[in-house]
């Protein structure tokens, strides 16, 4: 008897990554994920997406310093992990002390096959902590060249 497995799609993809974008509030950015995930087929229902999110912010902020936050959610409604990279033209207040404008939106099915999840979560926090990616990633105007910084990410799976 044969088994296929299902080929995983990449985390991240040329597609998923913007710049120079005007979302005004975390409402618009939350909804502009889950709009181009399920545009793109990896998720299912746009909405869990975003409560997904508002879930997660509600536990604790995923902000971190210098302006870059790292929204996340796990719901069955995602059907291949991602992460989609947005880098808006001004900040977008993120809480009553954060504002943000650098956003690696972490999207991971609620199975959360071989932690997935947490190696993600790691390898885009330790891409973040090198001053050099960020200046990079913040002095980018082509997506590309963001993709060519952060493809290694298409190995955590």
């Amino acid at each position: 008897m044969f088994y296929w497995r299902k080929k995983m799609k990449n985390v991240v993809a040329e597609e998923m990554i913007f710049v120079n974008t005007s979302f005004n509030s975390q409402k618009d950015l939350f909804e502009f994920i889950a709009d181009t995930a399920f545009g793109l087929g990896r998720t299912s229902d746009v909405k869990s997406v975003v409560d997904g999110f508002y879930h997660r912010e509600g536990e604790y902020s995923t902000a971190m310093n210098d302006g870059i936050a790292i929204p996340h959610c796990r719901t069955e409604s995602i059907l291949d992990a991602s992460v989609i990279i947005i880098r808006n033209s001004e900040k977008v207040i993120w809480t009553e002390d954060e504002e943000c404008d650098l956003f690696f939106a972490l999207l991971v099915p609620e199975s959360n096959v071989n932690q997935m999840h947490i190696r993600i979560l790691a390898q885009v926090a330790q891409l973040l902590l090198e001053d050099e990616f960020v200046a990079q990633v913040r002095q980018a105007n082509d997506p590309s060249y963001i993709f060519d910084l952060v493809k290694e990410l298409n190995t955590v799976l």
